[in-house]
């Protein structure tokens, strides 16, 4: 009997359709500029007859709700600004892991080839949290060539450390993607079906193509969206260390005596980076970036859940 729409399942559709709302028109519905000419030195006002100056970062208020950075920036606009780097991020990094890993999964699935191979390797990779992994190298190299120093940083070294660290990410998560997809492929492969198309003298290529990938492309949209949410969460503990790619100003230098780096765009993980570092000071920096990522992460998990429940077993999602 196929199951009844349920109204958890309209409102991660709506959560989902939000999301992609704010990504798409975020620049658009920001109070407040995050352009250079938008920065805040100090601000002038009246007390006890007096006239006194405040320089930023100022606490949430009624003019910028979640309060401003270093530079005087709307924490709200960053966001509203922010999203779309952020989602892009984590969707070209799960996008390259399912180009290496997709064809290796199916290739071995069908025809038992490199099955033992990958599952070692899926073994050695799945023995340790992916972060325990990428953590030293990366962090080596990030703090090792100075790229804390944002837009100062040498271009060269940005651009190492860019290939190095999506290499990286990419790496730590193909064979455990791989090995997924091999033993779906391996179950639906044992199918009579798909032993009556091989009899009659049907290609590996045409065995995947017609009959393995329609029957499993509910589970391949499940696998991707849990593998971008990993992919995300994983980014989110890098950035927690101040781990980030790029999109990153310095304020001050060593003759000021004190260096800031700050997102220049609201990418999210940069922000939660530059907001972990002053969450004494500045907490709310902190909290309405690492609570928005939550939020995000929550609201993607709860959709899938819902999408899995309807479409799991009974229907085609697609």
């Amino acid at each position: 009997m196929l199951k009844r729409s349920s109204t958890a399942y309209y409102c991660s559709i709506t959560l989902i359709v939000l999301i992609l709302l704010v990504m798409i028109f975020g620049t658009w519905l920001m109070p407040h500029g995050v352009t250079p000419d938008d920065k805040i030195n100090m601000l002038q006002y009246q007390e006890d007859g007096k006239t006194r100056y405040s320089i930023p970062p100022y606490a949430p208020n009624s003019t910028f709700l979640l309060g401003t950075d270093h530079r005087g920036f709307d924490v709200l606009s960053l966001l509203l600004n922010g999203l779309k780097y952020t989602l892009g991020t984590a969707l070209a990094l799960t996008l390259i892991r399912f180009v290496f890993a997709l064809p290796w999964g199916l290739w071995s699935g069908t025809t038992g080839r490199g099955w033992s191979i990958l599952r070692s390797m899926q073994w050695v990779v799945s023995s340790m949290p992916a972060f325990v992994f990428l953590f030293p190298p990366l962090a080596g190299m990030y703090f090792g060539l100075r790229l804390d120093q944002g837009l100062k940083a040498d271009p060269h070294y940005q651009l190492l450390f860019t290939v190095t660290f999506v290499s990286l990410v990419t790496f730590i998560g193909i064979f455990p993607l791989a090995h997924q997809v091999a033993d779906r492929t391996r179950y639906y492969n044992e199918r009579l079906f798909i032993e009556a198309s091989r009899l009659m003298g049907g290609s590996v290529y045409h065995r995947t193509m017609r009959h393995l990938v329609p029957c499993m492309r509910n589970e391949m949209l499940f696998i991707f969206l849990s593998e971008f949410m990993q992919v995300l969460f994983l980014l989110g503990q890098l950035a927690v260390f101040n781990i980030v790619l790029g999109g990153v100003e310095t304020i001050g230098d060593s003759d000021a005596g004190y260096s800031i780096a700050i997102t220049t765009s609201g990418e999210w993980l940069s922000l939660i980076a530059y907001g972990s570092r002053y969450i004494r000071l500045h907490p709310w920096i902190i909290l309405s970036a690492g609570t928005s990522f939550a939020g995000l992460f929550l609201a993607l998990q709860f959709f899938l859940n819902q999408l899995k429940h309807r479409y799991g077993s009974e229907r085609q999602l697609m």
